[in-house]
């Protein structure tokens, strides 16, 4: 509700409208400002090719770090054991995007996208006892996404609703346990995902 009024408002305020076809020979940044059902921090480098085409360059990185202390009570023996848990994440995607619009002659059109992005993920924990977990994920990224720009000004700024569609990947997982007692474990192996379904968010996007 809050995203469809925000739209409607900036529909209003600029009645002077452009067309998708503005954006060829042009330069593009979008920055994602938030979703239908989450917030969202990403970015899009855009390079109008022609007046219905677009390339580009996606990028989405993710830092998340959760420290907290932590107490054992063992009844047998009585002790107390203190300590930290922590708790840490690191995730890189990106590549590009090929944008092909439906009406191009319109201020308001829809898209269909094919994207290929790299994806590296590592995550870590380290427990009580200061037994430690780390996995690590490589691989790519291939898929469909759909959507619709409304073009604001002459000067095209826009409004964008976006969603990948159907993904799918193959990433390379490995993962390492050590034990308090110093016991080890490794695995590795290779993990397909796909995946069909809508996680629509709102980009505003500028040319220039």
């Amino acid at each position: 509700m809050r995203v469809a009024t925000l739209l409607t408002v900036l529909i209003l305020m600029y009645p002077c409208v452009s067309e998708a076809t503005e954006i060829e020979g042009k330069w593009g940044l979008g920055v994602a400002v938030g979703s239908l059902f989450s917030s969202s921090a990403e970015g899009s480098l855009i390079r109008g090719r022609s007046k219905s085409t677009a390339w580009i360059l996606d990028l989405n990185a993710t830092a998340y770090r959760d420290d907290r202390d932590s107490e054992e009570h063992h009844v047998f023996p009585d002790t107390t054991v203190s300590g930290s848990l922590t708790y840490e994440s690191i995730s890189i995607e990106g590549g590009p995007r090929l944008r092909q619009f439906l009406r191009p002659e319109s201020s308001l059109s829809p898209y269909w996208d094919m994207f290929l992005h790299v994806v590296d993920t590592v995550n870590r924990q380290t427990y009580l006892d200061n037994s430690s977990y780390r996995e690590t994920r490589v691989g790519g990224e291939v898929g469909i996404a759909i959507g619709a720009e409304y073009f604001l000004t002459r000067w095209p700024v826009s409004i964008g609703v976006h969603t990948d569609f159907a993904t799918f990947s193959a990433l390379h997982s490995s993962s390492d346990a050590t034990a308090n007692a110093g016991a080890f474990r490794n695995t590795s192996g290779t993990t397909f995902i796909g995946s069909v379904a809508l996680h629509p968010i709102v980009q505003a996007r500028v040319y220039f």
